[in-house]
């Protein structure tokens, strides 16, 4: 359900004194969490005992308290006499019981738990604690007050957002509030039967991350009679008028305030609402009304007669900025009047509303000819959205409307993206082929759409025959194999001479220049540029093409905060909208971002089953991250052999790379596993072929990788005037963690050569640059070389947070200032469990077990 990090949290604490709150609305986890975190205490060797009140047992004194302390009836011999008559009582009460008198029973609830826990761990679980009695909460919190030094944990979860009255004040709460995005498609995505296309993404808006909602709208579909019974009762209780007022709520759109819905009603009183909102079921504020669980609205509104509905439609279009949504919701049957409403207004709003609302336009189309249109509009927007599902939807309604040939071309640079997305390029782009070719007269637009995404394939399929037929689609000869950035110049050209693409398409095609070229820094600000216009439109279908190299930019750049913000951002839109590729990608990326940090463990496996079911000969570029993944995290862990294996896979035998852009650029990675694992005649024949590869053009960042290389593998060169052209140039400066990698294999040179003074003056800024990086693995090794070469010992760092990474450090700081999770998440862009995760990881390294020992730290360091 996306509650990992709230679990790990708890059970961190179970292990020691520690009473927690768990706060949340309805449908949001708190009883599974609950359940989850006893079950996994239970397989620790914690005993766990639990209770769940009961809003209909709340007028009988103790009976949370009876529930919860039943299983030990038996071992109450342990206690006073006195105590163990007031707890028998309790379980067996009799007519000559007396109610037990001031102190009696909390201190004999409190000697019986501590006695429990004198033979191992104990965790006390009491869910749905705002309807627990009032004399069962008091002893609650009278025991909680006291617990602290011994091994019991107390764990309540309680509905809403502050805790129940008369809790003790220093108890720690833990809020949960709606699953990230990621986290909600997975809980989706594990229902049976789950939907896919528009109807997914419009059930992910709907539950607003309420687990409860996901589960209970996937398995409803259009029948929602079982969510009308959740919240009947309420319902039925409300006034007419509140009842009505409720449904015109439920029928608005997110977007329509609350002036929109009252104008509808014909009503300016807010009383109206006062009943609804007294039975908790909306809350009102700054002009906004929100329904406190997205299963209330649906409830709501599926709870009244069609009719009913149907006219609130009506009286909301009369008054809302959105009425050609209202009046198709209201329309039955085709209407061409609220069909041309709905396309002219798609250009409202994100791509998704444009696209859901050009879909709704093109069903209610009476012509042949005008759904055609509407659907080619439609099938774009999808594509635009990124829901690969979503556009194999409106592909193939559009193939059974139209047989035109420019819908027809449009149909297939979407279908064809989809198909990359999830990893079949080989099928994608031979769609495109044929299109290509059975319709040669395309205008400007629709070629450079044709040309751009026959291009995104080949460079992710990295087959030689996409690349030699892609002068096909640029009105240019056949390619060879070293012409690849010929083949990006001429895709800017025709950028740059095409009115149609807009400038995020321009920026991303000379992003994908500016990368094939090395000029980092360029590709990474117009990388950055595109994706501002894109997330503003909700266009996040062009990012699924760009995340990876932008990520691997960022990562050569040392932007590696960036770049973890960027993979945590993309992993979340490849859940939703289930880009494969995507995920696999930013996975192989963030292993290698860890293996960059020195953060790598034993035993890390592409596992997943995507890794498994993905051809990753057609999909090379992937193939060629997740290699590379593998061997720097067997470098960290001192494989050296395993480290030469993967890295050596990302050329053929002869050779060749493997992938053209990506392989190359680990030469000097291969040359160092090489050198380490004494295999420098197979590193060489490697080398040699990347050198031929890159011709006389070669940027300055492959001459500068291959001098690296060169220095470490080639027998018949002189390694220190290759070490020198490696390090020396200026240029070098832009890719820090190689220049370092470069400047640590230089001074292990100089060190053999008994040239220790040298060596050090490398050593020393290796060291400075892999602790600004925050390359652990680099820097060890840099302190090991320094030691060597008779240095005592690198000073140690006085700064507490040394050790960190750099987003580590922001997060630490934050967090020592008070702020929660949520607050860290939306200043750094991070999911709050993400935040969470962080700190778990940061706690050992700095010698704290809590939050707010993080303060102390802090202050002292100050």
């Amino acid at each position: 359900m996306g509650g990992e990090a709230d679990v790990g949290q708890i059970l961190r604490d179970v292990d020691g004194p520690r009473s927690l709150l768990v706060l949340g609305d309805t449908g949001t986890g708190k009883t599974r969490l609950l359940r989850i975190a006893g079950e996994q205490a239970q397989e620790r060797g914690t005993r766990v005992l639990s209770a769940r009140a009961c809003a209909s047992e709340t007028r009988h004194p103790y009976a949370c308290l009876h529930q919860l302390l039943l299983p030990v009836r038996d071992e109450l011999d342990v206690l006073p006499a006195s105590q163990q008559r007031v707890l028998r009582a309790l379980f067996a009460p009799t007519p000559d019981d007396v109610p037990p008198d001031g102190m009696v029973l909390p201190t004999a609830v409190l000697t019986l738990l501590t006695r429990l826990a004198r033979t191992g761990p104990l965790l006390l679980t009491v869910d749905d604690l705002q309807d627990c009695d009032r004399a069962s909460l008091a002893v609650l919190s009278f025991v909680t007050r006291r617990l602290t030094g011994t091994s019991v944990t107390v764990l309540f979860s309680a509905h809403g957002q502050a805790p129940p009255p008369d809790l003790p004040s220093d108890l720690a709460v833990l809020s949960l509030g709606p699953l990230s995005p990621r986290a909600a498609a997975r809980l989706l995505d594990a229902q049976p039967g789950a939907p896919t296309g528009r109807a997914r993404l419009e059930l992910l808006r709907q539950a607003e991350g309420n687990p409860l909602a996901i589960i209970e709208l996937s398995g409803a579909g259009e029948r929602t009679r079982g969510i009308q019974q959740m919240f009947a009762a309420r319902l039925d209780a409300l006034p007419e008028e509140t009842r009505r007022a409720l449904l015109y709520a439920a029928a608005a759109l997110p977007q329509d305030q609350l002036g929109t819905v009252m104008a509808a009603l014909g009503c300016d009183d807010l009383k109206v609402w006062a009943p609804a909102e007294a039975a908790g079921l909306i809350t009102i504020a700054e002009g906004r009304l929100a329904f406190c669980n997205p299963l209330t609205r649906t409830g709501t509104y599926h709870r009244q007669p069609a009719q009913l509905r149907r006219q609130a439609h009506r009286d909301l279009a009369a008054v809302s900025a959105h009425g050609p949504s209202h009046l198709a919701a209201a329309t039955v049957g085709p209407d061409e009047s609220v069909a041309a409403a709905l396309e002219a207004a798609s250009d409202q709003g994100d791509r998704f509303t444009a696209a859901r609302a050009l879909e709704q336009a093109a069903l209610l189309s009476p012509l042949d000819h005008d759904r055609a249109r509407r659907l080619t509009a439609a099938l774009t927007a999808a594509s635009d959205v990124g829901d690969p599902a979503w556009v194999r939807e409106l592909y193939t309604a559009l193939c059974q409307a139209s047989r035109d040939p420019e819908p027809a071309r449009v149909a297939a640079c979407a279908m064809s993206e989809a198909l990359s997305l999830l990893t079949f390029q080989r099928e994608a782009f031979d769609l495109l082929l044929e299109v290509a070719r059975q319709t040669p007269d395309s205008d400007g637009t629709t070629a450079f759409a044709l040309a751009a995404v026959a291009t995104g394939i080949a460079r992710q399929s990295g087959l030689p025959e996409h690349w030699a037929l892609l002068g096909s689609f640029l009105g240019r000869g056949p390619e060879d194999d070293g012409q690849h950035t010929d083949v990006l110049a001429a895709l800017t050209a025709l950028a740059s001479a095409t009115p149609g693409p807009g400038r995020p398409a321009r920026l991303l095609t000379a992003a994908s220049l500016a990368r094939h070229t090395d000029e980092s820094d360029l590709c990474a600000e117009q990388f950055r540029q595109a994706g501002e216009h894109l997330r503003a439109r909700g266009a996040l279908g062009p990012l699924a093409w760009t995340l990876a190299a932008e990520v691997e930019t960022l990562l050569g750049l040392g932007r590696w905060a960036e770049a973890e913000s960027l993979i945590e951002e993309g992993l979340s839109y490849a859940a939703v909208h289930r880009w494969t590729r995507v995920e696999m990608d930013l996975e192989a990326l963030g292993t290698t971002l860890r293996a960059l940090r020195g953060e790598s463990v034993p035993g890390t496996r592409f596992t997943s089953p995507n890794w498994r079911s993905v051809s990753l000969h057609e999909n090379r570029a992937t193939h060629a991250r997740m290699l590379r993944a593998c061997g720097l995290t067997a470098m960290v862990l001192g494989d050296g052999d395993g480290s030469f294996r993967h890295l050596r896979t990302l050329f053929t035998d002869a050779g060749d790379p493997l992938d053209p852009f990506l392989s190359p650029r680990c030469i000097a990675e291969l040359a160092a596993a090489a050198h380490r694992t004494d295999r420098r005649r197979e590193g060489a024949h490697v080398l040699a072929r990347v050198r031929r590869s890159q011709g006389a053009r070669a940027t300055s960042r492959m001459t500068l990788l291959m001098h690296h290389a060169a220095a470490l593998v080639d027998e018949d060169a002189d390694p220190e005037h290759h070490f020198q052209l490696a390090v020396v140039n200026p240029e070098a400066a832009r890719w820090p963690l190689e220049r370092a990698r470069a400047r640590l294999d230089y001074a292990i040179w100089l060190r053999r050569r008994r040239r220790p003074l040298e060596a050090r003056a490398q050593l020393t800024v290796v060291l400075e640059a892999a602790t600004r990086l925050g390359a652990r693995h680099l820097a060890e090794s840099a302190r090991g070389e320094l030691r060597a070469s008779g240095v005592a010992e690198a000073p140690a760092s006085t700064d507490p947070l040394g050790e960190l990474t750099a987003q580590q450090r922001q997060i630490v700081r934050l967090a020592a200032d008070g702020l929660s999770n949520r607050e860290i998440g939306e200043q750094l862009f991070l999911s709050p469990r993400t935040v969470g995760s962080h700190l778990y990881n940061v706690y050992p390294k700095l010698g704290i077990s809590s939050r707010h020992q993080l303060r102390d730290l802090l202050v002292c360091e100050k």
